[in-house]
């Protein structure tokens, strides 16, 4: 897959010409994935054409907006899939205030021949534009709503789903475990003095699962690992008032300090809490851990 970025406006032709899949596409969701082989069955090229950074950065106005899958792991899944061409349209406020005229302009500049979209996307100034503008334009395919289980697959409702810790069923919607890739940073070492070591991870603008304890799988060089996961303010040591991700890697005693790993989640165990004592939580914790081994051998 060829990965071109539009920047600063411009608009510049395509290689070929393309049948492009066009959306923010946060999650790359079981519905995206529908965009997506849509997109590869007509007479073109296949593309998704996608923003960065997220369009609420400028629309909510939210500089440090949460997202599911940053671009990097955006463009990783993506390829998976056997797309020929992503299009990164650099958002800004110039391509949220662009008529909807310009930006077919645009479209038809770069050599998009043809186009898949959504049911519901709006595009231009005041999402002016919508999917008849297209059908006007472009050879073009509708993708209806997409329903599992008797449920519209969203990135607004797995981002629910995240947000009350069911991760599990998240999953289900992204045909994949959500995931959080980081690098290991110092932290207050605080586990390693329970008997529980963790790597401390900075997660950046990564949406955040519901506080908590969760059996997750760490991949760290090209190898899987279980693990125990907590996202909190660590209330026992000491309240952080930025969420701490850390996670107990089963099976792996190296230092990780500047290393890149990635966390899936695969299923929450318990919420936050706030103990009594040191020994409370170490005992806990020891229960956490059982159940989460137990989690690891029921998917082996």
């Amino acid at each position: 897959m060829k990965t071109i970025f539009i920047k600063n406006m411009d608009f510049h032709k395509l290689p070929e010409e393309v049948c492009a899949a066009i959306g923010n596409f946060d999650g790359v969701h079981l519905g995206h994935q529908k965009l997506i082989e849509e997109c590869k069955r007509h007479n073109y090229k296949s593309a998704v054409l996608t923003f960065n950074p997220h369009p609420s950065v400028f629309i909510k106005k939210i500089p440090n907006y949460p997202v599911i899958t940053p671009i990097d792991k955006k463009a990783e899944i993506i390829e998976s899939m056997g797309v020929d061409y992503l299009i990164v349209i650099e958002f800004n406020d110039k391509i949220m205030n662009m008529p909807k005229e310009e930006f077919m302009a645009n479209m038809k500049k770069m050599g998009i021949k043809s186009c898949v979209c959504g049911y519901d996307f709006t595009f231009g100034i005041y999402a002016e534009g919508n999917i008849k503008d297209l059908d006007e334009n472009f050879e073009f395919y509708e993708i209806k709503k997409y329903i599992y289980q008797n449920v519209r697959v969203s990135t607004t409702y797995i981002r629910e789903l995240l947000s009350i810790g069911n991760v599990s069923e998240a999953e289900k919607m992204l045909g994949r475990p959500y995931s959080i890739r980081g690098k290991v940073v110092p932290g207050n070492q605080n586990g390693r003095k329970l008997g529980y070591p963790t790597a401390n991870i900075e997660y950046k603008n990564y949406f955040l699962p519901e506080t908590g304890v969760y059996y997750v799988e760490v991949l760290y060089n090209n190898k899987k690992y279980g693990g125990m996961c907590n996202i909190g303010h660590n209330p026992t040591v000491k309240f952080q008032d930025i969420l701490r991700l850390e996670v107990n890697i089963f099976s792996l005693d190296e230092d990780l300090y500047g290393k890149n790993i990635e966390i899936f989640f695969k299923q929450r165990i318990r919420g936050e809490i706030k103990f009594q004592s040191l020994d409370e939580l170490k005992r806990q914790l020891s229960t956490d851990k059982v159940l989460c081994i137990s989690y690891s051998l029921t998917n082996e």
